[in-house]
């Protein structure tokens, strides 16, 4: 992937500024400089967020990127070329961002957007990505790398890897777990840990819930057992236990059995006896009984008699129940009859009168037939005179529009005498343009000059900064070693001391394995006072002693490095005091004769003398020369405008007279049409018409509806008269009917009277035949006397054998005795539910307990190999290496293997990288330890001892090793640029030799390398450079600079 253009609109400091990587083409290095906090990070920030969506550092997300100066209608954008494989692809990504409204007022909050463009060799489009899934998904398809990869593989921050090189092998394994990441191991070492500890947890609640199961067993004496025993001891105890409490089961339950059957027996006799008196009792309450129902007998008869005589009346129920309908019927029909013919009669004198009235009615069809023909009349002329004054407002209309339109060509002429004097006054200031551009010429020359005065007065700024700055450090740097050398001697003291401790601990626990009446190798003593009972208390103080040596021992290597350190720090600093007094010297002069140049220009041009202020000067010039081409370019501006106006004004008063013209015709014609609409009205007007045809449609209208009315009275009225005629017929006819039914119901009454000579008339059966409830209730009385006759008889029968001696049988003893052999069951019951429940719990128990207890032998099993696992996996081993560490030898032999391809050519064979395998004093130091190998000096040496820039070329190395290591497992495309973030500001000159050399090295491999950094020194020795200028608004701009 090689890099072609990156655009970054309203993106951090940067407003519209793109880098041409394109013209960097002279050669493969180019510097990257600026200001601290210019930008120079963010062109990379850039390319990552076009790539990936989010920056370098992810400190930032996109829309966090946007520009804190952009307006609100201004868009944050990246977009970033770069060329793989003969195609060229083209990503532009834009944040969530707050932007105006396209219309109206108030903000809009629109989306994330990002497209991706590929193009072939020729320059012809294949496709177009739009979604941010497809994009993504084809990035990383294209590169096989993410955003923290890509900023691993491309930016390269060196001086982390100088102190990579000497940290020790614990703080290697933090850097190196987050780039190869081997987390996982690190996870699953301290899962083992905690697997382990938990187990632990388990086999303890095991071992409590064992002791806990123990004292749960009942026993029937309510005994626990004697103190803790073995699994085997206690198990046969409680089965012993338990057999015993079968046996006596057994027995209690015979004797339960036995209890059962007396119960039976006596239950038995109980109810024999209990069942012969009710029996008894019941036969003589029957026989009293029957004795009632025999005294009732007489009164049945008699009801049965009179049920018999209310059966044969209902024969006649029918009949008489219709004579009476069709009587009340012939009442309500004569009366009917009688209101039709009272109705009948007063529908005909109604109509007589109407048929009279004949004469009013023709006379108001006729009026009505001559209010229509006015009414025509008057409609038709309503038209005409709504013509007319139409007509008469048009006329108006435009009468007033011609006299609007003579107004504007009169305003449009005072218009046009107002423009000719602007133009006028800007052709006045446009003709001192030639004197302004010949002084702007000779400001442009003498801003340039003052540019490269500011450079160097800031320069000399910043080299007494750094002067101030070295005087400071120095001292410090002075003060700390001092401090370090008083802390190395205290700790050399501890360190002894913590020894001699140890020693002591040594010789006493030599002590405890001397065999009695031998002597001492130390001090010759044949009795030894120390017990083998105290050995394992002076192993342990052997063993914190031993953790605080190696601690000590720690302390003291660091503290030794870290005094290299500052002695380097203190002669590098001398070094770059001298350089910079140097350099201060010399920019003062150049500053001296630039000042003299300058001034001296600016007096004879712009008659000023800026002694004391030249930047003040300049800044004066420029904007006096800034206010001038404003004004020039306002008067341009204005010429156009005037121009403009001055054709659109004659424009406009050509189409307004030919407005008025037509206006002109339009009224001559109006005029014309309404003498023509005059002589037809006459003296009618509008509003006296149609008030008038108002008045004759409404008087028209009510004649007719009284017509209408009279007619439709007439109608109605016979209607009714032959309805009421029809009604009174027919009613007659239905009369006679009625009359017929109810003389033939008659004959049926007087024909059953004469076959029953018992009922004395007609009114007396009626009277009978309301007795209903009466009859119900006897047919009810009969049934169940005889129902209740049947049931005794049937009875008593049954019982006629039952005979009771109340002397021979005493139940209440039966009963007492029964109630003491039940209380004597429930006992055994109990006895019994006690046992089985005491045998239940204690065979759950010991279930439980046997289930635990194998439980607890695999847990004691699993915990044991999980600790011999936990504490081989976590470098509790001979060599001190945890697993991880293990993977992480294995990636750092190789990035070693690459990385000494690098250093052998960029030191000509003379170093090669080594990984110690030697097994250190303790764990943090054991693993990942790196060494140099010289081959000049025959030796293997730490990577610690090496100079500033040796250093730096070991550091390049490995930086570049760890990339292509990286970019290799990834599987991606070849990278060909590579950033280089800062780590030159500490080098003296030779060291900075070295390592410009060794840049140049890596260039001629075909690589882009872009170094980010402000030292002075790149800039006089790299000649492509892409400088990131601030405007002090916090704005920053990009120029290219080929030296």
């Amino acid at each position: 992937m090689k890099p072609q253009t990156l655009r970054l609109k309203n993106f951090g400091p940067f407003i519209d500024e793109t880098i041409d990587f394109s013209k960097l083409t002279q050669a493969a290095l180019f510097l990257i400089t600026g200001k601290t906090g210019a930008g120079k990070t963010t062109i990379f920030d850039g390319m990552t967020y076009a790539l990936f969506g989010e920056t370098s550092g992810r400190l930032r997300s996109g829309k966090e990127m946007r520009s804190l100066f952009a307006t609100p209608e201004d868009e944050t954008s990246v977009f970033f070329s770069f060329e793989h494989q003969q195609l060229r692809y083209e990503v532009e990504r834009k944040p969530e961002q707050l932007l105006a409204k396209r219309k109206g007022e108030g903000m809009r909050k629109q989306a994330a957007k990002v497209s991706l463009t590929i193009f072939d060799e020729k320059g012809k489009e294949i496709r177009q990505l739009t979604k941010r899934s497809e994009v993504d998904q084809e990035i990383k398809e294209l590169l096989n790398l993410d955003a923290k990869q890509f900023s691993q593989i491309v930016l390269l921050p060196q001086g982390e890897f100088r102190n990579f090189l000497i940290s020790s092998s614990s703080e290697k394994e933090t850097v190196l777990r987050n780039l190869f990441g081997t987390q996982f191991f690190q996870r699953f070492t301290e899962q083992l840990k905690e697997k382990a500890k938990n187990k632990q947890k388990e086999l303890d609640h095991l071992e409590q819930e064992l002791v806990l199961l123990q004292r749960q067993f009942r026993s029937y004496e309510e005994k626990q057992p004697a103190g803790l025993q073995s699994f085997e001891t206690v198990i046969n105890e409680w089965k012993e236990y338990q057999d015993q409490v079968s046996t006596r089961l057994a027995s209690e339950q015979e004797v339960l059995e036995q209890l059962k059957e007396e119960q039976k027996i006596s239950e038995t006799d109980y109810y024999h006896g209990k069942n012969q008196k009710s029996a008894y009792e019941e036969k003589q309450q029957l026989l009293a009984e029957q004795q009632v129902l025999n005294e009732q007998q007489q009164v049945i008869e008699e009801h049965q008699r009179w049920i018999s005589h209310y059966e044969i009346a209902q024969q006649l129920r029918t009949p008489l129940e219709r004579s009476q309908e069709y009587q009340e019927s012939l009442t309500t029909q004569e009366s009917e009859k009688q209101q039709l013919i009272i109705a009948c009669n007063k529908v005909t004198s109604d109509l007589q009168k109407w048929q009279e009235q004949a004469d009013v009615r023709e006379n108001l069809e006729q009026k009505i037939a001559k209010m229509s023909q006015t009414l025509q009349e008057k409609q038709r002329l309503i038209p005409v005179a709504d013509t007319f004054r139409e007509k008469q407002s048009e006329l108006s209309v435009m009468e007033k529009k011609v006299s609007e339109l003579q107004q504007e060509i009169q305003q449009l002429a005072d218009q046009q005498l107002i423009l000719q004097e602007r133009q006028q006054t800007s052709q006045t200031v446009l003709a001192t343009q030639g004197e302004l551009q010949e002084k702007q010429l000779v400001y442009e020359r003498l801003r340039l000059e003052g540019e490269r005065y500011c450079e160097q007065q800031q320069h000399l700024d910043h080299l007494d900064k750094e002067l101030v700055k070295n005087h400071q450090y120095f001292e410090q740097t002075t003060e700390q070693l001092v401090e370090k050398q008083r802390l190395l001697e205290q700790q050399t003291h501890e360190f002894n001391q913590c020894k001699s401790d140890w020693a002591k601990q040594q010789i006493t626990y030599l002590q405890t394995l001397l065999i009695p009446g031998e002597p001492c190798p130390v001090c010759g003593a044949t009795e030894h006072p120390l017990t083998p009972d105290n050995r394992e208390s002076v192993q342990e103080n052997l063993a914190v002693l031993e953790e605080k040596m190696v601690q000590a021992e720690q302390s003291i290597e660091k503290t030794h490095q870290e005094i290299g350190r500052k002695e380097a720090e203190i002669e590098e600093i001398n070094q770059q005091l001298a350089r910079l007094s140097q350099q201060q010297v010399e920019t003062s002069q150049q500053l001296d004769q630039q000042a003299i140049y300058l001034n001296t220009e600016l007096k004879a041009t712009f008659q000023i003398d800026v002694q004391e202020d030249i930047v003040q000067g300049l800044a004066e010039i420029e904007k006096t020369l800034n206010a001038r081409l404003k004004e020039i370019k306002k008067a341009e501006e204005a010429q156009v405008r005037v121009m403009e106006e001055l054709a659109s004004n004659k424009e406009q008063s050509e189409q307004i007279k030919a407005r008025q013209m037509l206006h002109n015709e339009k009224i001559q014609r109006l005029q014309g049409e309404m003498a023509g609409l005059s002589q037809q009205l006459g003296a009618e007007d509008l509003d006296t018409l149609v008030k008038e045809a108002d008045q004759l449609a409404e008087q028209s209208s009510k004649s007719k509806q009284e017509l209408e009315e009279q007619m439709a009275q007439g109608e109605k009225l016979q209607q009714e008269s032959a309805v009421l005629t029809t009604k009174i017929e027919a009613l007659t006819e239905q009369i006679e009917k009625t009359i017929a039914q109810y003389e033939k119901e008659q004959r049926k009454i007087s024909s059953f009277l004469e076959q029953h000579t018992d009922f004395s008339s007609q009114e007396a059966i009626a009277a009978l035949l309301k007795e209903t409830v009466t009859y119900e209730n006897r047919k009810t009385t009969i049934k169940d006397y005889q129902t209740k006759q049947l049931v005794l008889s049937t009875r008593l029968e049954q019982l006629a054998h039952v005979t009771y001696d109340e002397k021979s049988q005493d139940l209440t003893v039966l009963s007492e005795r029964i109630e003491k052999i039940k209380q004597h069951i429930e006992e055994q019951q109990q006895l019994i539910y006690h046992l089985q429940q005491e045998y239940k719990t204690n065979q759950k128990v010991i279930m439980e307990f046997t289930t635990s207890y194998q439980n607890s032998q695999e847990q004691l099993d699993e915990l044991i190999q999980l600790q011999q696992l936990s504490q081989t996996m976590n470098g509790e081993n001979p060599k001190k290496t945890s697993i991880e560490r293990y993977v992480l030898q294995v990636y750092l032999q190789e990035v070693l293997q690459v990385a000494n391809e690098h250093l052998i050519r960029l030191t000509k064979s003379r170093y090669q990288f080594e990984l110690d395998e030697e097994v250190g004093s303790y764990r943090g130091k054991t693993g990942l330890e790196i060494n140099v190998y010289d081959d000049e000096a025959g030796t293997t040496r730490g990577s610690h001892t090496l100079s500033g820039g040796e250093s730096f070329i070991a550091a390049l190395s490995l930086a570049l090793a760890l990339a292509e290591v990286i970019q290799a497992q990834a599987g991606g495309i070849t990278i060909e640029a590579l950033f280089i973030d800062e780590g030159f500001g500490s080098l003296d000159e030779e060291a900075l030799e070295m390592a410009m050399e060794a840049l140049e090295t890596v260039e001629s491999e075909g690589r882009m390398i872009g170094i980010i950094s402000h030292v002075r020194e790149l800039k006089e020795r790299v000649l492509q450079q892409i400088r990131i200028d601030t405007k002090g608004s916090g704005q920053s701009e990009i120029r290219y600079h080929f030296g």
